[in-house]
C-alpha cells in the first residue's frame, strides 16, 4: 500500500479523533517532513501547494490540539509531535473534559427508573453495581457466583451480614468459610466454569433488586455483559430460584474443610422387629363384615391358633319343640294406577285444552266415551 492510498485513511482516523480535514492534512504533512527539522508555515505550504497564510492559521489550531510544538517564535518554527505523544495528550484531554462534563451535568441526571432493567457494559461496572445493591440491602441477600467473584465481594458481603436484621446467603461452587455469612456448597453444572478464568454473578437483594452478569473473558464478546434492576417483581422470581438452589446446597460451617463434589452418605442399618399381632376387635353393630378390616379374620403366621378347651358335655335331654314365630302381617299393596292417567275427568280435561296428553279410562282410543 503506497502513501497516496494510506493518507486518506490516516486523515479519516484523525477526523474521528476530532480534527478537521484541513488540520489532519497539515499534521500528516508535518509528520512527513519530520526529517527536515524545524518547519515553517511557508515550508509546509510549499509541500502541500496551499496558501501560507491559511497554513499558518491551521498550525495555530494544531498547537492548541498539542499536535505540533513551537520551538522558535521569530521566525516562528515548529515540529510535529509524535503520534504516540499526540494520542496520549488527546486521551488525557478527553478524560479531563469528560470528568468536567459529569460534574457540570450531574444535577440534570435522573436516577434509573424502578422496574426497568439496565444494561451492564463492562465487568468493572457489574462489580460496582453489585456493591451498590449490597450496600442498600435491608433484610436478605442471596448470591450465587464464581469463586473469584465471591472473593472479590467477600468484604462487602460480610459488612452486609453484620448489620442487624440482615441475612446473607452465598452459594459457592467451592467450599468457603465465613463467620457471619451463611455459605452453601453447590456444585455448578453446565457451561459455567468450563472456561478458564470465567466469572459470573447472580444476586437478589430484598426479593426486589437483582443482578446477573458474566464478568470473565466471555464479557469481551461484545454487547452487554449483564443486566440489573431495582424494585422489580422479577427479583421475586429469581429469588425463588436461588432459594430452591439454597435448599439443595450442602451447608458449610466456619471450620468446615473443603468438600469434594461427589460423596456418599452411608447410614447404619436399622433393626426391624417382627410385627406384633393385633388382637381382633369385635365388628361394630351395623357394619358389614366386608368393611370390618382384614385384621379380624387373619391370624399371625408365627403363632398357630390355640384350640379352645372342650367344655363338659351337658346331660342329654329332649330338645324343646321349636316354636314358629307368627307370620308378619302382609303390607297392603299400593293402589295400581294406569300410567299417564289423569285425575281429571274427560270433560274437565277437554275444557282445559290438554286432554290429548292423558289417557282417560272413560274415553276410547278414538276420542269417544266408552
Amino acid at each position: 500500500m503506497n502513501d497516496e492510498t494510506r493518507q486518506p485513511r490516516q486523515v479519516e482516523v484523525l477526523r474521528e479523533l476530532g480534527l478537521s480535514r484541513t488540520e489532519a492534512e497539515v499534521y500528516v504533512a508535518c509528520l512527513s517532513l519530520g526529517a527536515v527539522g524545524a518547519l515553517s508555515s511557508y515550508r509546509v505550504a510549499q509541500e502541500m501547494g496551499r496558501d501560507p497564510a491559511n497554513v499558518g492559521k491551521v498550525v495555530n489550531a494544531l498547537v492548541h490540539w498539542q499536535a505540533v510544538r513551537v520551538v522558535q517564535d521569530k521566525p516562528r518554527l515548529f515540529v510535529a509531535v509524535s503520534p504516540e505523544e499526540f494520542a496520549a495528550n488527546l486521551v488525557d484531554r478527553l478524560r479531563k473534559h469528560g470528568a468536567e462534563a459529569v460534574t457540570l451535568l450531574e444535577s440534570f441526571s435522573t436516577p434509573a427508573a424502578d422496574g426497568v432493567a439496565q444494561a451492564l457494559t463492562s465487568p468493572a461496572q457489574g462489580l460496582a453495581r453489585a456493591r451498590e445493591l449490597l450496600a442498600a440491602c435491608r433484610t436478605s441477600a442471596v448470591v450465587l457466583g464464581s469463586p473469584e467473584t465471591l472473593h472479590e465481594l467477600g468484604t462487602d458481603l460480610e459488612i452486609v451480614a453484620a448489620r442487624p436484621g440482615c441475612r446473607v446467603r452465598v452459594l459457592s461452587p467451592e467450599a468457603l468459610a465465613s463467620a457471619v455469612v451463611d455459605i452453601g456448597h453447590l456444585p455448578v453444572t453446565g457451561h459455567l466454569g468450563t472456561v478458564e478464568g470465567d466469572q459470573w454473578l447472580h444476586l437478589v437483594i430484598d426479593d426486589s433488586a437483582w443482578l446477573t452478569a458474566i464478568l470473565g473473558p466471555a464479557a469481551e464478546a461484545g454487547g452487554p455483559c449483564g443486566w440489573w434492576c431495582r424494585n422489580s417483581t422479577i427479583g421475586r422470581v429469581l429469588g425463588e430460584i436461588l432459594e430452591t438452589c439454597w435448599r439443595s446446597a450442602v451447608p458449610l460451617l466456619v471450620d468446615t474443610p473443603a468438600l469434594e463434589t461427589d460423596f456418599n452418605v452411608v447410614e447404619a442399618p436399622q433393626e426391624t422387629s417382627p410385627p406384633t399381632p393385633v388382637a381382633a376387635r369385635p365388628v361394630p353393630a351395623g357394619i358389614h363384615p366386608a368393611f370390618s378390616g382384614a385384621e379380624q379374620v387373619k391370624t399371625s403366621p408365627q403363632e398357630p391358633a390355640t384350640p379352645a378347651p372342650a367344655a363338659a358335655a351337658p346331660p342329654v335331654t329332649a330338645p324343646p319343640a321349636p316354636q314358629t314365630p307368627p307370620p308378619a302381617p302382609a303390607r297392603p299393596a299400593p293402589p295400581q294406577t294406569e300410567l299417564w292417567s289423569s285425575p281429571l275427568s274427560s270433560e274437565e280435561a277437554d275444557r282445559a285444552g290438554f286432554s290429548f296428553l292423558f289417557r282417560h279410562p272413560g274415553k276410547s282410543k278414538k276420542g269417544g266415551d266408552k
